[in-house]
C-alpha cells in the first residue's frame, strides 16, 4: 500500500478540520480588530472560531496609539486606568461577581495549590482507553470559567510582562485588591514563569499575533491550522462516544487561556502527544451533542508528582498516559505545508 505524501496528509487534514471548525461571526470592526483579523488570515488557513473572534480588540487607532504611548513612556495608565479598561474590554474591577478560575488542564495544573485534590473535577483527566465508540463518558465542565477579556493590540501587549507581578500591579491596581483575582493572577504568573519540562517549548503570549508567531516558530511552518472544540454543550453530562478521528501530526501546540486582566494564553509543545476529535451523542436519543477535541499525553514521566492528573487517575509519573478535553476557548495549532 502506498504511503500518503506530506501534501496529501496536510490537505486531508485541512479539509477535515474546515468541516469541524465553526465559522467566525460578525463583529463591529475597529482598527485593532481589523489588524488581528488580517494577521489571522495571512497565517492561518481556516476561519477564526467564534469564541476567539469574540475576543478581538475594540480599540480604535487613536486609542491604540494613545495607550501604547503611555506604556512606552512608563506612565502605566496611572491617570486613565478606568478609561483604558473600559475601552479595551479588559477585566480590571475587583467588584465583579465573576471569580476567575485557575487553569486546570495543563501539565503542571495546581502544582502550587495545596487544595488541588479538593478543587479538581474528577472528570478532568482520563485514560486513552476511554476513547472507544459506544463508551459512556462523563464530561467535565467545558463552559468558560474565566471572566471575559479581549486581546490587547500587539503594540500594547508586547510592552506588558506576564511574569512581573510588581509591574502588573502598578498597571492594574484594582485587579490586585480582590483576594480571588489577585490569587488567580499570581497563579498565572507562576504558571508562565515555571521551568520547562524536558523537551518542552512553552510561552505565555498575551496577544493573538504573538500566539500565532510562537506556534509557527515552534512547529517550523509558515501556515497554521487552528483547532478547537465546537462548543461547551454536554458539559457535566453523561454522553456516548460515536466517532473518533485522530490527527496524525508529529507536533502540536496546545494553548490554554490563563487569567490576566487582558486575554492571555499559556502555550506549549510536548512530545509524545496524540490528538483526537471526538463526536459525542445523547445516549438515549442518539442525537448529536458536540464535537470535542481531546489530547493524550503519552509520556508523563517528567510531570510533577503532585499533578492533579495523578490524583484523579491514581498512578505516579511515567506510569501511564493522561488525556484531557479542550474547551471552545482552548486552541490547538497544527502546521500545514
Amino acid at each position: 500500500m502506498a504511503t500518503p505524501s506530506k501534501f496529501q496528509f496536510s490537505l486531508s487534514l485541512l479539509l477535515l478540520f474546515l468541516a469541524l471548525t465553526p465559522l467566525s461571526f460578525s463583529i463591529v470592526p475597529t482598527m485593532a480588530s481589523n489588524h488581528q483579523l488580517q494577521y489571522w488570515s495571512e497565517n492561518v488557513v481556516n476561519n477564526m472560531p467564534k469564541a476567539i473572534a469574540s475576543k478581538l480588540s475594540s480599540l480604535s487607532k487613536y486609542d491604540t496609539n494613545y495607550f501604547a504611548s503611555l506604556v512606552s513612556s512608563n506612565q502605566r495608565f496611572s491617570f486613565d486606568y478606568a478609561n483604558f479598561c473600559s475601552k479595551a474590554k479588559l477585566f480590571c474591577s475587583s467588584t465583579s461577581n465573576q471569580t476567575p478560575q485557575k487553569l486546570s488542564n495543563g501539565y503542571n495544573s495546581y502544582s502550587n495549590n495545596r487544595h488541588a485534590s479538593n478543587d479538581a473535577d474528577p472528570n478532568s483527566f482520563f485514560r486513552q482507553s476511554i476513547l472507544k465508540n459506544g463508551n459512556k463518558i462523563q464530561l467535565p465542565n467545558l463552559n468558560d470559567r474565566i471572566p471575559f477579556r479581549a486581546f490587547l493590540p500587539s503594540q500594547i501587549a508586547s510592552k506588558i510582562s506576564t511574569t512581573d507581578s510588581n509591574e502588573l500591579q502598578k498597571m492594574f491596581p484594582e485587579s490586585f485588591t480582590s483576594p480571588s483575582t489577585k490569587e488567580a493572577i499570581e497563579s498565572s504568573i507562576l504558571y508562565c514563569s515555571s521551568a520547562s519540562l524536558k523537551g518542552e517549548i512553552k510561552s505565555c503570549p498575551n496577544s493573538l499575533e504573538e500566539m500565532i508567531e510562537f506556534s509557527k516558530k515552534s512547529l517550523g511552518v509558515k501556515k497554521l491550522l487552528a483547532l478547537t472544540s465546537q462548543s461547551s454543550k454536554g458539559s457535566k453530562q453523561e454522553l456516548e462516544i460515536q466517532n473518533i478521528k485522530q490527527f496524525h501530526s508529529e507536533k502540536v501546540v496546545s494553548c490554554h487561556e490563563v487569567f490576566y486582566p487582558f486575554a492571555t494564553y499559556f502555550c506549549h509543545v510536548l512530545s509524545s502527544t496524540r490528538l483526537y476529535a471526538v463526536d459525542v451523542i445523547d445516549p438515549a436519543t442518539k442525537a448529536p451533542v458536540n464535537r470535542i477535541l481531546a489530547i493524550c499525553h503519552m509520556d508523563t514521566s517528567e510531570w510533577p508528582s503532585e499533578h492533579v492528573a495523578f490524583k484523579i487517575l491514581k498512578f505516579s509519573p511515567g506510569r501511564g498516559e493522561a488525556c484531557h478535553w479542550f474547551s471552545q476557548i482552548d486552541l490547538v495549532w497544527l502546521g500545514t505545508i
